[in-house]
């Protein structure tokens, strides 16, 4: 597979409600499709801290209800979806080998550890597909846990009925090559007091994409629609200039095949905007990791340099029009 593939699997929250927990009539939220996300009215997310890096992600969210009544309400946290099809061949980041949490998301609230429920689903051509794999006794998430060997030893005529559905292509008579989309999200129930502050803080390990960056992306011509990581990351001319310089010298030490790893990684941050009036105060900090890096993002903001490898950007009352997607070369 030569099709990459970036993302860092990190998501602001999303609020929903149900009416099954809330006295008043709302919108349900556990519906037979599972998890629907709706916006708040009523709570307004007054400052977010997010610390991000190729390898760990950290946020502090403060969180103020302004209903005047208490709240009781379901706080979802959902992930990018994966595409199976294309992450097959490739490795899915620094992750964890469990298939459901496989980011190690751990939330608290209060500075106590809250217990989180998951829902994994899976989607082919916009089709809810769970229970057929179910049905199949096959793992909704094959990429992780020894999934794939699962998938592969299936009997016969299971595989057949897949490759009918769609749902996967033989590569060999003994391997599957599966098709279907993987979405997760994690939840749990949040108490939000009328009046009061609530400190959120959730930590875990991004999907980030791996690369290589070679002379050849250096002399890809703008809207020549090879220029991939030019456009992406808005790789300005200093910015080439210096990760031109850092391949001569891995051709000269003959390091790597004179390749420079790229690490892709996002974070979606519009959905800070389901939230009363976005985000109060918003604090960024990008890390990437060695001094010697280089850093490439579009970004529509002062980031400044705060140390030898981080960057930092600081806004009231912020409306996030775009997600965050930065290159790190190393």
């Amino acid at each position: 597979m030569n099709r990459i593939l970036c993302w860092a699997l990190t998501v602001s929250f999303c609020v929903f409600s149900t009416s099954q927990i809330l006295a008043d009539d709302s919108s349900a939220a556990l519906s037979a499709g599972g998890l629907v996300l709706t916006k708040s009215a009523d709570i307004r997310m007054a400052a977010e801290d997010l610390r991000i890096s190729p390898d760990a992600v950290s946020i502090r969210y403060e969180f103020v209800n302004d209903s005047g009544r208490d709240v009781d309400t379901i706080v979802a946290f959902p992930l990018p979806d994966i595409d199976t099809w294309n992450f097959y061949e490739e490795p899915i980041g620094r992750t964890t080998n469990d298939p459901l949490n496989f980011v190690g998301f751990k939330v608290s609230a209060g500075g106590t550890t809250l217990p989180v429920r998951v829902e994994q689903r899976a989607f082919y051509n916009g089709k809810d597909v769970t229970q057929t794999l179910k049905s199949l006794d096959v793992p909704v998430n094959p990429l992780l846990g020894g999934n794939l060997q699962k998938l592969d030893k299936l009997a016969p005529e299971k595989k057949r009925m897949l490759e009918k559905a769609g749902l996967a292509e033989a590569d060999a008579p003994d391997q599957e090559h599966p098709k279907w989309t993987v979405r997760t999200r994690f939840y749990w129930m949040q108490h939000f007091p009328a009046g009061k502050k609530v400190v959120i803080t959730h930590d875990y390990k991004p999907v980030t994409g791996q690369a290589f960056f070679t002379d050849y992306d250096l002399k890809e011509k703008p809207g020549s629609g090879n220029d991939h990581w030019q456009q992406k990351y808005c790789m300005d001319d200093a910015t080439l200039a210096k990760a031109a310089t850092m391949l001569a010298a891995r051709k000269t030490a003959k390091q790597n095949e004179g390749m420079l790893n790229a690490s892709s990684t996002a974070f979606v941050l519009k959905t800070a905007n389901n939230w009363k009036g976005g985000i109060g105060r918003f604090h960024l900090t990008i890390d990437k990791l060695k001094p010697e890096n280089v850093l490439s993002l579009c970004w529509n903001g002062d980031l400044k340099k705060s140390g030898p490898h981080a960057f930092e950007f600081t806004r009231a009352h912020f409306r996030p029009s775009r997600d965050l997607e930065f290159l790190v070369l190393q």
